[in-house]
């Protein structure tokens, strides 16, 4: 830059300062869109398991939760409590052996729903008694017991299955479909042919 003897910017030093381009060149361009490819290419799948396997986890933390929440409510109260589940709606209410149908019928009415879009394929007890529609009644009882079962969740084309044992809570999650066999012992596979 160019001052002249009293200090000043003299006219050719002002007009260099000002001279600039605007906007970016093509290749500035082309790295931008590059590094937002690469970082769409590693977000994708990560998204997608956020909105599609999220749905699915968060379902089966609700059923275990609701197990052993019932499991120690029941010891707790010394009451025996039935949970509802009607496997069309993927819906659930809880209710008491003593309850009178009225106080049920209310009950089901306000039930609560397994996360959006989350089934509920099947729940198996003893005896292979399989059941995937209509509505299914199991019971926690005061002495902390609760049937064995297999309960086969899914979301669209992801599965899973919970199984639960009556004296340990839940021992198996599967992130598919697992046929179990509950006569051969809790967790044992059957193998589908």
């Amino acid at each position: 830059m160019r001052t002249s003897i009293t200090g000043k910017l003299t006219k050719s030093a002002c007009a260099s300062l000002y001279v600039r381009k605007a906007g970016f060149t093509l290749v500035e361009i082309m790295v931008v869109i590059a590094l937002m490819g690469i970082i769409l290419v590693l977000a994708v799948p990560t998204t997608r398991n956020v909105l599609t396997g999220d749905s699915l986890k968060k379902a089966s933390r609700q059923l275990i939760g609701l197990e052993r929440k019932l499991r120690v409510e029941a010891v707790r109260d010394q009451t025996d409590y039935i949970l509802c589940i009607d496997l069309p709606t993927a819906s659930y209410w809880i209710v008491t052996a003593d309850m009178t149908a009225e106080k049920e019928h209310e009950i089901k009415n306000s039930a609560r729903k397994l996360s959006t879009g989350v089934q509920i394929l099947a729940i198996v007890f003893p005896g292979n008694k399989k059941f995937s529609e209509g509505e299914v009644r199991i019971r926690f009882g005061k002495n902390s017991i609760c049937p064995p079962m297999v309960i086969h969740l899914g979301y669209e084309e992801e599965k899973m299955t919970i199984v639960v044992n009556p004296f340990m809570g839940v021992t198996g999650i599967y992130n598919e479909y697992k046929d179990i066999s509950l006569e051969e012992g809790m967790g044992s596979e059957r193998i589908r042919l």
